[in-house]
C-alpha cells in the first residue's frame, strides 16, 4: 500500500474528482482515506473481516476500498440502485459482519464466513475484494479477489492529465478499473449528477472531458438522444467502448457522430480483472491483447487466460471455469484474424440452439442492424415446440411501420444473408433502448 499513498500524496493539489458540484483535490482523497481507515480500525483482527460498503459518493467508495487495503481486510462494494433484497443476499453470502455507509459503521449480526477462500486470502496477508457477476446468465456469482494483486497491475500506469467520465459504478469490475486508472495516473475523475445520455452530455461539455468509457448500448443511447446534436463533445479524445461486443454498424455510427475521438476497445472480466489490448483501428471491432502479464489462447472458439489477478475462487458455486494450473475459462467466443486480432462473437451461454443448429446472437444482430430504421436491436431464444428454440428479437425503431410490415421487412432483408434457421422467428418492436445497471443492453 506504501506505493499507493505516496503516489496520491505526490499529486497534492492537482484535482482528483468533480462530483455532486465537489472539486476533490488529491490531497482531500488522501485525507479521505485516512479518515476511513480511523473509522474502520475497530474491524481490525486476527482474521480477515468483509465490509460491505454502501456510500453516496463514489470517491468515497473507492477511499473506503483503499482504506480497507491498509486493514487488510476484505472489501463488498454495494450498488445504491440495487434493490435492498439484493444487497441483502449479497451480504450473506459474502458473510459481511460490518456495513460502511454515510452514516457510519455498525456491525451485523451476519455469520462469518469461514471459507476456505478467505482463509487463502489471510495466509497471504493481504486485502480482498468480493465482487459479483451480473447474473445474465443465472445466479449472481460471488467473487473473491486478491486485492493487492489486483492493484499491482496498476503499478505501471503512467501520470498523465485529462478528466475522465465515471459512469459505472464501484461495485462492478469495469467500474473500479477506470477509476483505478484514472487516479493512479493522477488524473480527474467526472461523475455526472445521473447516469443519462442528457447527464453525461452535460458534464462532458461543462468539464471538457478528454475520455468517455462506457458500453456500446450506453453509447447507443448517446445517439437516441441526439448528445453530439446537443452539447459540445469536441473535447473528446478517447471513447473507450466495452463490456459487451460492438457491432460494426454502431460503430460506424459513433465513429461519425464523434469525429475528434479515437475509438478504443477495452476488455477485462470479473474473474481476472481488465486486460490491456490495442484496437486494430479506431473504425475496427478487432483487437490484440498487449499485456505482459498475461497469457492467452483461443481452445474451441472461447477464449481463455491466465493471469496472476486471477480471482481465488468463488464464494456461492463451484468453480468449474478455473482451471487448476491457472486459466480461466471466460466464456467469451471470439473469430481470429491475422496478426493475433481477436473479435469478440458472444458469449458462450447466449448461444441458441434451433433444433440442433447453434446460433450467434450477435451474427444476426449485426444484419438486422443494416436495416434503415433500425436504432438498435436484441437477439435472443425463445421456446417453440419443435426445434426447442427459436431466433427472436427486439426491435428499437422510431418507425411507424406497424409489426407486419417489419416481420416482412426483416424476412427480405435476412434472406440470402443468414441461413433460414436463423431468420428471427419472432418480433418485438420497442420505443427504447432497455439497459441494466451495468449499462449492457437489457
Amino acid at each position: 500500500m506504501g506505493w499507493i499513498d505516496q503516489q496520491f500524496v505526490d499529486f497534492g493539489a492537482k484535482v482528483a474528482c468533480y462530483e455532486h458540484g465537489r472539486t476533490w483535490t488529491y490531497a482531500d482523497f488522501v485525507a479521505e482515506v485516512d479518515r476511513m481507515e480511523t473509522l474502520l480500525s475497530s474491524t481490525r483482527g486476527q482474521a480477515p473481516e468483509v465490509i460491505a460498503i454502501q456510500m453516496d459518493l463514489t470517491i468515497r467508495t473507492l477511499a473506503a476500498v483503499l482504506a480497507i487495503v491498509r486493514l487488510k481486510q476484505i472489501a463488498l462494494p454495494l450498488s445504491s440502485e440495487m434493490p435492498i433484497a439484493e444487497q441483502v443476499e449479497q451480504q450473506r453470502i459474502a458473510g459481511a459482519t460490518f456495513l460502511l455507509n454515510s452514516e457510519g459503521l455498525r456491525s451485523q449480526s451476519s455469520i462469518a464466513s469461514d471459507s476456505e477462500l478467505i482463509k487463502q486470502l489471510s495466509a497471504r496477508g493481504h486485502a480482498g475484494l468480493i465482487l459479483f457477476s451480473s447474473g445474465t446468465s443465472g445466479e449472481p456469482k460471488g467473487m473473491l479477489h486478491d486485492l493487492d494483486a489486483l492493484l499491482e497491475r496498476y503499478r505501471e500506469v503512467r501520470p498523465r492529465g485529462g478528466r475522465t467520465v465515471q459512469l459505472l459504478l464501484a461495485d462492478h469490475i469495469g467500474g473500479l478499473d477506470s477509476a483505478f486508472r484514472t487516479l493512479f495516473a493522477g488524473s480527474t475523475l467526472v461523475v455526472p449528477e445521473a447516469r443519462t445520455a442528457l447527464s453525461v452530455g452535460e458534464v462532458v461539455e461543462r468539464y471538457d472531458v478528454n475520455i468517455l468509457p462506457a458500453s456500446p448500448t450506453f453509447l447507443n443511447l448517446l445517439l437516441l438522444a441526439h448528445v453530439p446534436e446537443q452539447f459540445d463533445c469536441s473535447s473528446l479524445e478517447v471513447i473507450a467502448y466495452g463490456a459487451e461486443p460492438m457491432s460494426p454498424a454502431l460503430l460506424g455510427r459513433l465513429v461519425r457522430a464523434f469525429p475528434n475521438a479515437a475509438f478504443q476497445q477495452k476488455f477485462g472480466t470479473s474473474e481476472t480483472g481488465a486486460i490491456r489490448i490495442k484496437s486494430q483501428r479506431t473504425d475496427s471491432v478487432y483487437f490484440r491483447i498487449e499485456d505482459s502479464g498475461v497469457e492467452w489462447r483461443v481452445q474451441d472458439a472461447e477464449l481463455w487466460l491466465k493471469t496472476s489477478s486471477r480471482i481465488l475462487g468463488y464464494l456461492n458455486t463451484d468453480g468449474s471455469s478455473l482451471e487448476a494450473d491457472g486459466w480461466y475459462r471466460t466464456g467469451d467466443l471470439v473469430e481470429e484474424a491475422e496478426d493475433g486480432y481477436l473479435r469478440i462473437t458472444g458469449r458462450r451461454s447466449q448461444l441458441i440452439n434451433v433444433g440442433g443448429q447453434k446460433v450467434h446472437p450477435a451474427e444476426v444482430e449485426q444484419v438486422l442492424s443494416e436495416i434503415e430504421g433500425v436504432d438498435a436491436c436484441a437477439v435472443f431464444g425463445k421456446s417453440a415446440p419443435v426445434t426447442g428454440s427459436m431466433v427472436a428479437c427486439k426491435i428499437v425503431t422510431a418507425s411507424r411501420q406497424d409489426l407486419r410490415t417489419w416481420k416482412r421487412l426483416i424476412r427480405s432483408h435476412c434472406r440470402g444473408r443468414l441461413a433460414n434457421w436463423k431468420i428471427p422467428a419472432s418480433v418485438e418492436l420497442c420505443s427504447e433502448l432497455s439497459m441494466t445497471d451495468r449499462l449492457k443492453r437489457g
